[in-house]
């Protein structure tokens, strides 16, 4: 049963971070793991999960820019700004790594702070 709460609650963190993405709000990643992370209550499926759901919504993010824009010139330029010339995939995996980390943070410091403020049980 938990399983499944969590698999939601991990779709939603993916559902908030897209659409702060989609809107220009790109921090909104850290919020949403921040959401997966204090209702996910055990740290170690909060934490992934929150990384999760940062991975899935800045590679949908990504799709989206890519079907209705095209990012084969913008991720060229900016490979070759890196001193990656001819390897734009580079970009675009680090792109996503940002929001993997984003919403990594978010439910790790959700978790922490649950840590610090809600007594243990005895």
């Amino acid at each position: 049963m938990n399983g499944w709460i969590w698999f939601f609650i991990t779709l939603i963190g993916v559902a908030i971070s897209l659409t702060g993405l989609l809107l220009g709000a790109w921090w909104v990643t850290f919020l949403a793991g921040f959401v997966v992370g204090v209702f996910i209550r055990r740290g170690r499926v909060a934490v992934p999960a929150g990384a999760l759901a940062g991975l899935m919504s800045w590679g949908i993010g990504l799709a989206i820019l890519q079907v209705y824009f095209g990012l084969a010139a913008a991720a060229s330029s900016l490979a070759a700004i890196m001193g990656f010339t001819g390897q734009p995939a580079i970009s675009l995996v680090l792109t996503c790594l940002v929001g993997l980390l984003l919403g990594l943070t978010g439910a790790w410091l959700a978790s922490a702070l649950r840590g610090l403020l809600v007594p243990a049980p005895r």
